[in-house]
């Protein structure tokens, strides 16, 4: 549970900033939004694809130019 305690000094704006980024932080949206729908776990071969892709994407962002 999240909750933000306002303090006397405080106004409300600020409170629903501090609550919004104790919110995000905690990650429980993404957790409910992952949780939504029943997804089957994806085959090796596609995780593997994924992986290749990615480090062709990594190798080409740190690649040196000269």
């Amino acid at each position: 549970m999240i909750y933000a305690i306002k303090n006397k000094w405080e106004s409300n704006e600020k409170l629903v900033l501090r609550y919004k980024k104790l919110f995000f932080q905690s990650r429980i949206i993404t957790k409910l939004k992952t949780e939504r729908y029943a997804i089957k776990k994806s085959k090796y071969r596609k995780v593997r694809e994924k992986a290749i892709v990615r480090a062709h994407y990594r190798y080409l962002s740190n690649k040196v130019y000269f």
